[in-house]
């Protein structure tokens, strides 16, 4: 009698599991829709906002997630670059596809890598920053007194982070692929040489439009995604000692958002 007790204990433990994990992504899940519902419904207390105190926070968002993450993206652009286009001019010509080499490498660099790799030196930079600043801000009470204020909280620190990151994805999106194919192209002359008028030439006739929607609509999503799934974490710890399990939390579950959506929008574009 034990035993059969046993196993069907045993047999149900992974089937509760599932049923409690599953319950725990659907209350979560209704959790952010009301964290997304209260930002949208708090745009009509958007004029009481003073515009410089916004305009100085997207100024300096911008700066830091932006400007100051140019060193990086230009290193990992020109990696990233030199290995595609060293591959790509020594392996491609071997199946007789050199004639593919423009094609190949905006697929790869500006459809993919790009945009994807920016969102993720991005999440690591920013989007930890922003979860880290803002629980850090609830817990020392700054959240409460803007409340006391008047102040919209969500508001004041959600939207004008989301324009700063829009513009800084986009911005930083269109440095990486300049870089990748400059760059990679000058790392590459040391393995095989390529004129590097014929090289532009045929990056130039491989694009069209839809690289550019593409790369606008990524821009775009990462912009949004990014800093709404962080701020949303960074408003969740209730002391300090919960801020870094949220960070990691925010970068995870983040850069799964961020997967999802590029896989999302090529397939998109892979049947368009």
């Amino acid at each position: 009698m034990f035993p059969l007790l046993k196993e069907t204990i045993i047999s149900t433990a992974p089937a509760a599991y599932l049923i409690k994990k599953s319950k725990g992504a659907l209350a979560g899940f209704n959790e952010f829709r009301s964290y997304i519902q209260d930002i949208i419904l708090s745009f009509r207390s958007f004029r009481k906002l003073r515009f410089r105190a916004v305009y100085s926070i997207i100024l300096n968002q911008t700066r830091f997630t932006g400007i100051h993450a140019i060193p990086v993206v230009a290193s990992i652009a020109i990696l990233v670059g030199g290995t595609v286009i060293i591959q790509s001019m020594s392996n491609l010509p071997q199946y007789g596809l050199q004639d593919f080499f423009g094609n190949l490498m905006v697929i790869i660099i500006a459809r993919e890598l790009g945009p994807l790799s920016t969102a993720l030196i991005v999440i690591t930079r920013s989007g930890s920053a922003i979860t880290t600043e803002i629980a850090t801000q609830k817990w020392s009470s700054e959240l409460l007194s803007l409340e006391a204020m008047g102040i919209d909280t969500k508001l004041y620190i959600v939207f004008p982070r989301i324009m700063a990151s829009i513009l800084s994805i986009f911005s930083l999106i269109i440095f990486f692929d300049l870089i990748a194919f400059l760059g990679g192209y000058i790392i590459s002359r040391t393995v095989a040489y390529i004129p590097l008028e014929i090289f532009f030439i045929k990056l130039l006739k491989a694009f069209s439009f839809n690289d550019l929607v593409s790369t606008v609509l990524k821009s775009l999503l990462y912009g949004v995604l990014i800093p709404l799934v962080c701020c949303y974490y960074g408003f969740k710890p209730a002391s300090k000692f919960e801020v870094p399990i949220y960070v990691s939390r925010a970068v995870i579950r983040t850069t799964l958002v961020v997967f999802g959506v590029n896989a999302a929008v090529s397939l998109i574009f892979y049947f368009i």
